[in-house]
């Protein structure tokens, strides 16, 4: 990407930001920020898996997770101050089914900072 430059007022290079959603469970998406546009108004992400550091509830259903190695296409998140809370987050449109390169659906979310420890995720099955 030709636009990418290296720094923003709130948000570095290598920072990594987390959404959580979900309905009767509790889904967790991180992103890691690889670039930013010449504005620094917009970080370029990239999603990161996940690894589980422990498991919890009955049958497993549970975890606790940190985020583990890039994948996926670069896409744009808005860097926000003051709207999410105190500290800046990212919004906006992200890959969120990808296969070979493409993406076939995307989600909107609301990205916080990840602080380093492990973050509940829950699922069925």
């Amino acid at each position: 990407m030709s636009e990418l430059v290296e720094a923003s007022d709130t948000v570095k290079l290598g920072d990594v930001f987390y959404e959580s959603w979900g309905y009767d469970q509790t889904n967790i998406d991180f992103a890691k920020v690889v670039g930013f546009t010449k504005s620094g108004k917009s970080a370029i992400c990239r999603l990161m898996s996940e690894r589980i550091t422990s498991t919890e509830g009955l049958a497993a259903m549970a975890e606790m997770i940190v985020p583990d190695k890039e994948w996926g296409t670069t896409f744009k998140l808005r860097v926000r101050q003051g709207v999410c809370s105190s500290q800046p987050c990212l919004i906006g449109s992200y890959p969120f089914v990808q296969k070979e390169g493409e993406t076939w659906a995307k989600r909107f979310g609301y990205f916080y900072p990840w602080n380093g420890s492990p973050i509940y995720q829950s699922h069925y099955a």
